[in-house]
């Protein structure tokens, strides 16, 4: 394939892959996984008085999570709150827009580090299309999972550290940069236990095959110690006593082995999860190629990062995929340099790989792929509390449900809610009486008319998540899982 790259062209794919960071971050609402709510915003609004440590999930109690994000979300809904803006979700956006600005950032520094080691300026353009648009990372990095908010600390600080690392004037700069460099690394273990396994290796890497000035260690470790110790100051804001949250989760969950209780899996996994999940058939291929890259750059550091991060994955009984996403910001480099290291004569199941119908084909199904996952919603159940909170903000309102309380999904979801609001279980015994409150029902029934007779009282539909006319394409019953509409009592 015959790309040149010209500034132009990196400049072009970068601010388009800054869009599409910018718009992922507007429309993927929501939440990947129950805990970017619960040990984060509602952490949060414990400290901002929205709900009580009895509403919170077990890991509070067992002070097991660092107070660093939920600071971070606190500080952010104060400084929005004191200029007026107190939509959760219009600070939820806002959070996800810088938490995706930063992360994209810290890619691109990671990019601009590792491009030095490749030789085509072919495979630097695609290098560059797929370290920034690889269909899964702009909608990652929106996310304020702990997964993505410690491993963009930890590429801040890898770059910082290892451009810095050889520096022949140890001078005040070189200090400071290894010790800020330090610090970064510091946060993100503090955030994401497991990361600690990436630092681990990157320092290793220092050691023995980059052989740096000690110096380097010494200046990195300060910054460490200076964040475990301002992570303790921050664990005793959140739990108002002092505590070291990582060693609580260390102990707990490894030690004690609390996470099995979630469910143990197989030592395969992660492999037959990452085949299912990377676009099928090419997630064959970038799970044997990283597997092929760590056999034969054994020296690179990239390799030293991740190959100790993913044992220590596989060999954790519980495992959730998500636990890998770290891994996917280097994914599109440990892929383009494995392919130019390979001779196209000795190969000739990778040379048809690297053809260009082969290539064309990745690329259109790598951006129909993105563009889903830029548009759509995050998760169902965050459109429903943004349309509920959107239609009920300001008022007094009972909201009436079926089976399933929109505020109860293993846990209380005080951030996102009216607080005027009274969720109320319409059953055989239920009574409507709306004591000077606006009264809503929440139907999860698919395609139901405009106007239903509950307990004699007649309520209007106010809002549907998808028109009566999309119903004619209701394929397999896809609505009927997703589906939800509200209604006003008369």
């Amino acid at each position: 394939m015959n790309f040149k790259i010209t500034s132009l062209n990196k400049n072009g794919i970068l601010f388009f892959g800054l869009l599409v960071h910018i718009i992922t971050a507007y429309f993927s609402f929501g939440f990947h996984h129950a805990d970017e709510l619960f040990q984060v915003y509602e952490f949060a609004g414990y400290k901002l008085g929205l709900n009580s440590a009895a509403d919170l999930p077990w890991e509070f109690g067992s002070k097991m999570r660092s107070g660093i994000e939920p600071l971070w979300v606190y500080c952010f809904t104060k400084a929005l709150n004191f200029i007026s803006i107190t939509n959760p979700f219009t600070i939820s956006f806002v959070l996800r827009l810088f938490q995706a600005l930063l992360s994209f950032w810290a890619i691109v520094q990671v990019l601009n580090y590792l491009e030095r080691d490749i030789k085509s300026e072919g495979t630097r353009i695609i290098f560059w299309l797929f370290g920034t648009l690889f269909w899964f990372l702009p909608y990652f990095h929106a996310r304020l999972l702990s997964e993505n908010f410690s491993s963009t600390l930890f590429l801040l600080g890898f770059v910082l550290c290892i451009r810095n690392a050889k520096s022949f004037s140890f001078g005040e700069g070189f200090r400071m940069r290894c010790s800020f460099g330090g610090v970064l690394m510091g946060l993100a273990f503090l955030t994401r236990f497991q990361i600690g396994f990436m630092m681990g290796g990157f320092l290793a890497w220092q050691w023995f095959m980059a052989k740096v000035d000690k110096k380097f260690f010494v200046y990195c470790a300060i910054g460490v110690f200076f964040s475990l110790g301002t992570g303790v100051v921050i664990d005793k804001w959140l739990y108002s006593e002092w505590t070291i949250s990582w060693w609580n989760y260390l102990y707990l969950n490894f030690f004690k082995g609390g996470a099995n209780q979630f469910g143990t899996m197989p030592v395969y996994f992660y492999l037959t999860e990452s085949v299912l999940n990377l676009i099928p058939p090419f997630s064959v291929v970038i799970v044997v190629v990283i597997i092929l890259f760590w056999i034969k750059f054994k020296k690179h550091v990239i390799t030293w990062i991740t190959l100790p991060f993913v044992l220590l994955q596989i060999f954790v009984p519980h495992k959730e995929l998500r636990f890998l996403f770290p891994l996917l910001n280097f994914l599109p480099f440990m892929i383009l340099y494995y392919f130019e290291s390979v001779d196209r004569n000795k190969s000739a199941i990778l040379n048809f790989i690297r053809t260009k119908t082969v290539t064309r084909l990745f690329v259109v199904c790598n951006f129909m792929a993105l563009a889903i996952f830029s548009f759509v919603p995050a998760s169902n159940s965050g459109q429903v509390l943004k349309s509920i909170y959107n239609i009920t903000q300001n008022k007094q309102v009972v909201l009436l449900y079926k089976e399933n309380n929109p505020y109860s999904n293993n846990g209380s979801l005080n951030y996102f809610r009216n607080k005027n609001l009274r969720p109320l279980e319409l059953n055989e015994n239920a009574t409507i009486d709306s004591q000077n409150r606006e009264v809503f029902y929440f139907s999860e029934v698919f395609n139901r008319t405009d106007t239903l007779k509950i307990k004699n009282k007649q309520f209007n539909k106010v809002y549907s998540n998808f028109p009566v006319w999309l119903s004619n394409f209701n394929f397999n019953g896809w609505m009927e899982r997703s589906t939800f509409s509200i209604y006003k009592m008369n």
